[in-house]
């Protein structure tokens, strides 16, 4: 199956989740990476503001500031095709971009935060992952110095086609367990 049919697969499954399980392994998700901050002492955080069929990050984010860990939202210039972090301030503050993603202000770019959650639709144990299809997360990554975690449904595994501009995380959090994926290489 091509990266294209994986997503738009993915993308059905995960837009069909029962509501109700989608919202108590979202509670379980949101606990375990908040947990996963604390313990590993992260001050600085990079997450994206989520989409509607993705896990709601917004909880998250609110719940970050409130301990004192700074929050960095990405946002993608498709001209250039690369993407930058910008601090967030406010949910009153997020405004959408030129393709409907909800961004932070943008201001002055930050990307030397102390760990990334790196969104996607498919993963595999190794850390390797299918995403939009942009590759703006692999260009990022590819200079990024600081831990990369993923947190997902156990949904989301399958198998994944490596490519050799892709970067895999470090870290996959899901409902039922937490992977060390670096390890697994």
């Amino acid at each position: 199956m091509s990266k294209k049919e994986s997503r738009k697969k993915m993308i059905g499954r995960l837009s069909g989740l029962d509501e109700s399980y989608k919202q108590q392994q979202e509670d379980v998700l949101k606990s375990e990476l908040i947990d996963y901050i604390k313990s590993n002492d992260f001050k600085s955080v990079g997450i994206v503001l989520s989409m509607p069929h993705e896990m709601d990050t917004d909880k998250i984010i609110l719940s970050l500031l409130d301990d004192g860990i700074e929050v960095y939202n990405p946002v993608c210039d498709y001209e250039k095709k690369v993407m930058n972090f910008h601090p967030f301030t406010t949910m009153d503050e997020v405004t959408l971009d030129e393709k409907g993603i909800r961004i932070p202000p943008v201001t002055t770019p930050f990307n030397d935060f102390d760990l990334v959650v790196v969104p996607g639709l498919v993963f595999d144990e190794a850390g390797y992952r299918i995403g939009y299809g942009g590759g703006f997360y692999d260009k990022f990554l590819k200079d990024f110095g600081g831990h990369k975690v993923s947190v997902l449904f156990e949904e989301q595994f399958g198998e994944v086609e490596k490519e050799p501009h892709d970067i895999p995380v470090d870290f996959i959090i899901t409902p039922d367990r937490k992977l060390n994926a670096k390890a697994g290489r």
